[in-house]
């Protein structure tokens, strides 16, 4: 469903629908809607952002990063931004790199036995376009880690080209910090 579902955001955002096509696709996703509305639950228990076995956790707000190979201490995958992350030119939105970068870092960051932590800050450098519908590098690491503080690098490149790159700070969360 969720793989369909980013399916369907990159037909979406490629269309350019006829006003007949258009309404009758609203009046199917409000009936989708209605359908769904029956089957929310508290946040603890949905699937939207928890499906550990899905890429993105199983939520499509975030381009889906793939890990190839990686460990308590460093990542690599891959990432194709689809249609639906398309900033202009071919070139992703420059939203969604650092939607990447933290999902991926946050991974990372929450990785082995560490307590769960959120985003400090998170500095992303452009280096050159972004492009969408290609299968790009992405690798991640820690640069170190001091009391509750965490601090990861990242970077996705194109083949030899270094698209952008990352820093960010994690704070490991008190235990009575939801």
């Amino acid at each position: 469903m969720v793989a369909a579902l980013r399916d369907f955001l990159d037909a979406v955002a490629a269309a350019g629908p006829d006003t007949a096509t258009t309404v009758h696709l609203t009046q199917d996703l409000r009936a989708w809607i209605g359908r769904l509305a029956e089957f929310a639950v508290p946040e603890g228990r949905q699937l939207w952002a928890r499906r550990l076995d899905l890429p993105g956790h199983g939520q499509t707000m975030a381009p889906s990063f793939v890990v190839v190979s990686g460990d308590q201490h460093s990542v690599h995958g891959t990432v194709t931004f689809g249609r639906y992350f398309l900033g202009g030119g071919g070139a992703a939105h420059g939203g969604a790199v650092p939607l990447l970068f933290d999902e991926v870092l946050g991974q990372l960051a929450n990785s082995g036995d560490r307590p769960p932590s959120r985003t400090a800050y998170l500095h992303t450098d452009y280096r050159s376009i972004t492009p969408i519908g290609e299968e790009l590098e992405v690798r991640g690491w820690f640069v170190s880690e001091q009391g509750r503080k965490r601090i990861l690098r990242a970077e996705i490149t194109h083949g030899e080209t270094l698209c952008a790159e990352a820093e960010g700070l994690f704070i490991a969360l008190r235990p009575e910090q939801p």
